[in-house]
């Protein structure tokens, strides 16, 4: 984690986590679209799901999109995604919520961020 703060990565990994969020409302809007595309559409975020899975888990399995073609599916998969989002959003907030973890604190004892402000815990906005 702190690897991620010092070559200023933080940022990224905080858009990766949005992406993510984003990649699931698609898929929730594919549970909707006609069998035909929603195959397609499925097909296309299953890589998605495969690669930050990845990522973040370490051990990239490809997952086959094949068979995967009703709403039902396409709920799943949006919630998957969901999860590793999750996921990364706690690795990322962690350093800031966990006594004992925690970088800079101010005179209280409360951990600080970066910019010397209060830290939060927040999920990213995908609106």
């Amino acid at each position: 984690m702190e690897e991620w703060e010092m070559d200023g990565s933080r940022g990224v990994l905080e858009s990766i986590a949005m992406l993510l969020f984003s990649l699931a409302g698609l898929a929730e809007l594919a549970a909707g679209l006609p069998v035909l595309r929603r195959r397609h559409v499925l097909g296309i975020l299953s890589v998605g799901e495969a690669e930050a899975h990845a990522f973040l888990i370490g051990a990239g399995t490809p997952i086959s999109a094949a068979g995967q073609d009703t709403a039902r599916d396409a709920l799943r998969l949006a919630a998957r995604l969901r999860v590793l989002a999750l996921l990364l959003v706690l690795l990322l907030s962690r350093r800031f919520v966990i006594p004992g973890i925690a970088g800079p604190r101010d005179d209280r004892g409360r951990p600080v961020g970066p910019a010397g402000g209060r830290a939060t815990l927040s999920v990213p906005d995908t609106s």
